[in-house]
């Protein structure tokens, strides 16, 4: 008896790890461009549920998205949604996208935001955006460049 228990303890798993390896495999295969259309509609619809959600989505995956045209849909998300918690939901987006316009927009934005902590968050935000803008891409160039001298 308990060399079946063992066999069957044995037997789930290798079933798991196999299930875990074919997952990885599935997410290396994953459609980028295909996905990122897809969000853009999404948010572009009229549903709310479906654009939370692909802003959420945005958050997650956005060093792999390429989202930048769903940036006027999120700014309008931001503006003239009723509850606060969406409306953070859409800075922190269009933070990660990294929209120009976008940043622009809630740079503008904070003179005129009543909500404290939308303010406050809005702030972190754009100094965070323009801090990062301007340093270099690439660290490795400074110390090439300078040991050319």
């Amino acid at each position: 008896m308990k060399h079946a228990k063992s066999i069957l303890v044995f037997l789930l798993l290798l079933f798991f790890t196999w299930t875990a390896a074919l997952a990885q495999d599935q997410a290396r295969k994953t459609n980028w461009d295909a996905f990122s259309k897809n969000l853009v509609a999404a948010l572009a619809s009229g549903n709310e549920g479906l654009q939370l959600s692909a802003m959420g989505m945005i958050i997650r995956y956005s060093d792999s998205l390429n989202v930048k045209d769903a940036a006027f849909d999120i700014i309008r998300v931001f503006k003239f949604h009723k509850n606060p918690n969406a409306r953070r939901l859409a800075m922190v987006t269009l933070h990660k996208i990294g929209h120009p316009y976008a940043m622009y927009f809630l740079k503008r934005q904070i003179q005129f935001e009543k909500e404290d902590c939308i303010r406050k968050h809005c702030c972190c935000i754009v100094k965070d955006y323009y801090a990062n803008k301007t340093k270099p891409e690439k660290p490795a160039d400074l110390t090439i460049a300078q040991d050319s001298r």
